[in-house]
């Protein structure tokens, strides 16, 4: 006997060849408006990383700077933040590689700042160049999930950031345990990192 179709084939007809072409056409189309799009948020976000970057250096200077610096890296070293050694990719680079894989929204790299400086004031962990580039993956991940209706599993951004997904989960953990998992941003604050990155000056 043979098999019976689920539905009833003689109701549907094959499309012809032209709804075919125009099946295609409309899906190569809308290929071309993501890639397109993909590449006027990468190249609107680019002042944004920039002034991120040259921020976040400015204050590990500054705590490069303190007398006790030292005995600060040395308290920190078994943080799950922390790398070996300082890693060779430029904060700026780190973001820019960042957004070109995540294609990240321009309010998500605000709150980023947002989250990392909350870190800063509901903890002792003080910003070295040993872990900034880990606090601040996870800070955009973090946000990423807070502030889009679409993202990777932890094991794609764990990729990105070259790092094992084991240490991400783990990363992700301890910065939501230090800001009490609290991310909620109200919109004055948001404003007020906002104004502060677009006005902001070498």
């Amino acid at each position: 006997m043979d098999k019976k179709d689920s539905f009833n084939s003689e109701e549907f007809s094959s499309p012809s060849d032209c709804e075919i072409e125009d099946t295609e056409t409309k899906e190569q189309t809308h290929r071309n408006d993501k890639e397109e799009e993909s590449e006027t948020n990468n190249l609107a976000n680019n002042e944004l990383i920039k002034a991120i970057a040259q921020t976040l250096e400015t204050i590990l200077e500054e705590n490069k700077n303190c007398p006790d610096y030292k005995e600060i890296i040395k308290k920190q070293k078994k943080m799950v933040f922390n790398a070996d050694s300082i890693p060779n990719i430029s904060l700026e680079d780190y973001l820019a590689r960042i957004q070109i894989y995540s294609n990240l929204e321009k309010n998500t790299l605000i709150i980023s700042l947002i989250l990392i400086d909350r870190l800063s004031k509901l903890s002792d962990l003080v910003l070295t160049y040993y872990n900034i580039h880990r606090i601040l993956f996870t800070s955009i991940l973090l946000s990423i999930k807070y502030n889009e209706d679409c993202y990777y599993d932890n094991k794609f951004y764990s990729e990105i950031a070259g790092i094992k997904l084991k240490e991400l989960n783990a990363l992700e953990y301890t910065f939501s345990y230090m800001i009490d998992f609290n991310f909620f941003i109200n919109k004055d604050i948001f404003r007020k990192y906002e104004q502060y990155l677009y006005h902001y000056k070498d």
